[in-house]
């Protein structure tokens, strides 16, 4: 039977979460670019220390319209696996080799690159990383507002509804209006999947009228009688604000229920929410144990601020190479940040043994995607042969991009400064035909 577990996916959208790598000109994160070219020694990668934020630095963004789903949902009601062990490191994607330019003039700037220190005495990714906690046991749910009356009473959950059924299919193919009769025909006669389809129908203008209360009061009938997906939609409206007031109470009551229904996406948000501190008492042992069942159920976002706080040590002990798997699991799902992050702690050798050519993949990876950190980053080892052949008209070209993006980088600049002018104009013609070519 179809049923509407993905539902989460059409609202929640993508809460990224920014790297914690900031600073262009040592290719460290935190603190700002340098006024004066890299002094004589190693390229540093390694983050700076620093406390880790309650919560990730950029704010919510406010959903308009939930997305198309992809792909037909699961049974409701399934339940996550006991978590597992991290899953193994991401292999590195294949990089294309970089065209053969013409060098730097001489008498150009060379950008001063020392091999780069051994990483300090500390347990290999050879290592098993302790197993992630067990889930932990039922906790008590508060209690969700009554709903408007006049409403039908739901079905049993999970019960079969063949109505409900067609009435999926139809969204999935994008036939809305058919999707939305059938669904009103099977959410009239009490079907749980259907009640929070038409909220999802109602909240995204799919077909209807856009119509923030219908959406609500649909999902609340299914929230009601058990459905994760409908209660973890009202708990990213009552969080986001989308189409209703903020209400942070309500919104940690209904992900609260949609986690304890085994709802990855609630269990990383609900995390969110005890890191931060606004609703409960902050809880970081509580938040680990959420992300580290949603990270082990393959939610790329918990698995990166679970490596966060591994890497921190916030609210576990620190554990370098614990934390660089599942930078790795979450740049294997395509975490942009968590690429670079990846990328980094492969060039430096924290936690994992240290690759320079693998790390110039994997900020090729994330360049190519258009993430400006990345781009700098690219540019400052092309324009040394760190890990890759030099090649300063692609480091130009990379760097120019970066700069429009934003990421300034004084070295870079000298650099450029010492290109001839057909490297410089070639470097410039590739950013602007950039990514076509």
């Amino acid at each position: 039977m179809r049923r509407a577990v993905v539902l989460a996916l059409l609202i929640a959208g993508a809460a990224g979460l920014p790297a914690s790598a900031q600073a262009p000109m040592d290719l460290t994160p935190g603190g700002g670019p340098p006024s004066a070219p890299l002094p004589e020694g190693p390229m540093v990668l390694t983050p700076a220390p620093s406390a880790p934020a309650a919560r990730p630095a950029a704010p919510r963004k406010q959903a308009v319209a939930p997305p198309i789903p992809p792909k037909r949902p699961d049974p409701i009601g399934a339940l996550i696996e006991t978590p597992s062990e991290p899953p193994p490191l991401a292999a590195a994607p294949p990089a294309a080799a970089p065209p053969v330019l013409q060098a730097p003039s001489a008498g150009m700037p060379v950008m001063p690159m020392e091999p780069a220190p051994p990483p300090a005495q500390s347990p290999q990714a050879t290592a098993e990383p302790p197993p992630l906690p067990a889930p932990p046991p039922a906790r008590p749910v508060a209690a969700i507002p009554p709903l408007p009356p006049g409403l039908p009473r739901s079905t049993a959950a999970g019960a079969a509804d063949p109505t409900a059924d067609l009435a999926y299919g139809a969204f999935q193919r994008g036939y809305y209006l058919t999707a939305f009769g059938y669904a009103t025909k099977a959410a009239g006669e009490g079907a749980i999947a259907a009640q929070t389809l038409l909220g999802l129908l109602y909240e995204g203008g799919y077909g209807v009228p856009r119509n923030y209360q219908e959406a609500v009061a649909w999902y609340g009938l299914a929230a009601r009688a058990g459905d994760r997906e409908a209660q973890f939609a009202l708990g990213l409206m009552n969080l986001r604000g989308n189409g209703i007031a903020i209400d942070r109470g309500k919104a940690f009551a209904y992900l609260e229920q949609a986690a304890s229904g085994g709802k990855a996406a609630a269990m990383y948000e609900l995390a969110l929410l005890y890191l931060e501190g606004s609703v409960q008492p902050r809880d970081p042992a509580r938040a680990i144990d959420l992300l580290s069942r949603s990270a082990a159920a393959g939610q790329a976002d918990a698995q990166f601020r679970l490596a966060q706080l591994y890497a921190a040590g916030d609210g576990i002990a620190k554990d370098e190479v614990t934390a660089t798997r599942w930078f790795a699991a979450a740049a294997r799902l395509n975490h942009i940040d968590a690429e670079v992050e990846f990328a980094i702690r492969l060039f430096n050798g924290t936690g994992i043994e240290k690759s320079e050519a693998v790390a110039a993949e994997w900020f090729d990876r994330a360049a190519q995607i258009g993430n400006p950190i990345a781009q700098n980053r690219l540019a400052r080892i092309l324009a040394a042969g760190r890990g890759v052949p030099a090649d300063p008209v692609a480091a130009a070209k990379w760097h120019f991009l970066a700069r429009a993006a934003g990421r300034d980088d004084p070295f870079l600049e000298d650099f450029v400064r010492g290109l001839n002018d057909q490297q410089r104009a070639a470097a410039m013609s590739a950013a602007q035909r950039w990514p076509a070519g």
